[in-house]
């Protein structure tokens, strides 16, 4: 097979795939297995061993993502419980005394899509900048712009969320180093994007009203409101400290174990016992354990809450709370998002594992091409073509893992390209948008026009600061 034959079977099985799942309405997963059956089968496989190819890739990434997510969707449904993500954005509220009160929901997204779903960001953080920008008259366009940018850094870029974690397994990077270099390098630049872009959206965006359902009995406060007037009260709210270690603790023990092994002698105690707690699946683990034991003071609220979704008794424990409602809750939510993502892995592995792929990659090193420009712009690619973000980085990791050598770069970058790579071009074949649309009540014009070209702008800014750290070799 020739390069040019290798790439048109990739730009038709795209093809196939948006056929499946935009007009025939297929599930992505199912789009995914008869998409890589058929690949494995035109590069040459019989069509069990293309079975068998994709049945071992399937189980392979399922084995590896599979407790780190489901504990991440289980401590999801205790941050909606509690109420820590209103408790967050009230941090940031009282962080800035009040102003730039577009970056209060967006930090609050931005910190809750490290350990949660993306999708579940956006909907635990909807009420919260509905209600801020009902108090404060602020422009739904606007806010919605900077907290869909901050939901699609950490849910695209840091693990342990299902996508970019696979990614990094895949391309045999370190976990930690990836969420190390992610949260940093992320945070720096929604900042930077804030910072360069407010004054023109708000002069220029068009207009959208807070959601009317997540505002009810929210009234606007004055120009000289003070900062407690504009605070989000409720019933039991736990304190700011409590909100963040739940969700902050598990990725900094993962980071922290990788540290370790960096700095420490492998015989190191200390090594060992970090390797432990700093286990992707134990540290979200830890992360659950830690979110109960913090809020028994509010135990009767999370049960009324839990309640609300999933019945349980008004007496039950906290062991039943946490092990029992909230698991099951979990894996409502959590099974197509494990199942796509490793049915991702499975195409990806279909991909990478032709021969002429070693062609491609001294292409690709003659080419003139920035090395780390190209994961970036094969994975934004995928973006625009297939939709989803964890489908986007799985195909772009597919196609990158046998030309690794050629890049030159670390895995860690390579990751992170991939993962920036999947920020570029939302548009309607993203069941995100729609989502977006719904739940921050925004029109698609402004979508398109405002929404996704913010997260566009976040994702070039970070590939500036990501070629730098590679270009010095810190990352």
């Amino acid at each position: 097979m020739t390069p040019v034959v290798y790439m048109i079977a990739l730009i038709v099985a795209i093809g196939i795939l948006l056929l499946l799942t935009l007009k025939l309405k297929m599930n992505s997963f199912m789009a995914l297995f008869f998409t890589a059956l058929a690949l494995a089968v035109f590069f040459g496989s019989s069509v069990m061993d293309g079975l068998n190819a994709i049945t071992g890739a399937f189980g392979n990434s399922l084995g590896n993502i599979g407790l780190p997510v489901l504990f991440g969707a289980i401590l999801a449904m205790g941050v909606q419980d509690s109420g820590a993500a209103v408790a967050i954005s009230n941090f940031f509220v009282k962080l800035f005394k009040g102003k730039r009160l577009e970056l209060a929901p967006a930090l609050t997204a931005f910190v809750m899509a490290i350990s949660v779903f993306g999708d579940i960001s956006q909907l635990l953080t909807a009420p919260i900048a509905a209600t801020i920008a009902k108090r404060k008259n602020m422009n739904m366009t606007v806010v919605t712009s900077y907290v869909i940018a901050a939901v699609w850094f950490t849910h695209g870029v840091v693990p342990p969320s299902a996508g970019i974690l696979a990614i990094a397994i895949m391309l045999g990077a370190d976990v930690g180093m990836v969420i190390f270099w992610g949260i940093l390098i992320c945070l720096a630049s929604l900042l930077v994007t804030y910072f360069l872009t407010i004054g023109w959206m708000t002069k220029n965006a068009s207009y959208a009203e807070p959601k009317p359902e997540f505002t009810v009995g929210i009234e606007p406060v004055g120009e000289s409101a003070t900062v407690e007037e504009l605070l989000i009260h409720e019933e039991g709210l736990p304190n700011a400290l409590v909100a963040f270690l739940p969700l902050l603790v598990p990725a900094g023990l993962i980071t922290l174990a990788s540290i370790c092994s960096m700095v420490l002698p492998k015989e190191s105690p200390i090594l060992a016992v970090a390797n432990v707690i700093g286990n992707k699946s134990l540290a979200m683990l830890i992360g659950i354990i830690i979110l109960l034991l913090t809020n028994t003071k509010i135990k009767g609220k999370m049960l009324r809450n839990a309640n609300q979704t999933e019945p349980i008794g008004e007496k039950a424990s906290l062991l039943e709370l946490g092990m029992g409602n909230w698991v099951k809750r979990a894996i409502d939510v959590s099974a197509m998002v494990l199942l796509v993502t490793a049915m991702g892995a499975a195409f990806a592995s279909i991909l990478s594992s032709q021969p002429v792929v070693s062609e491609i990659a001294d292409m690709v090193a003659n080419s003139g091409i920035p090395m780390i420009l190209i994961p970036f712009i094969i994975s934004a690619v995928m973006r625009a073509a297939a939709g989803s973000m964890a489908t986007a980085g799985m195909a772009a990791a597919g196609i990158c893992m046998p030309i690794m050598a050629a890049l030159g770069l670390s895995p860690v970058a390579v990751t992170l390209a991939i993962g920036l790579g999947t920020m570029m071009f939302g548009h309607v074949n993203d069941s995100g948008c729609w989502m977006c649309q719904e739940v921050f009540n925004v029109d698609l014009p402004q979508y398109l026009k405002y929404v996704s070209p913010m997260a566009m702008i976040g994702a070039v800014c970070d590939m500036i600061m990501l070629m730098a750290g590679s270009l010095v070799g810190i990352i």
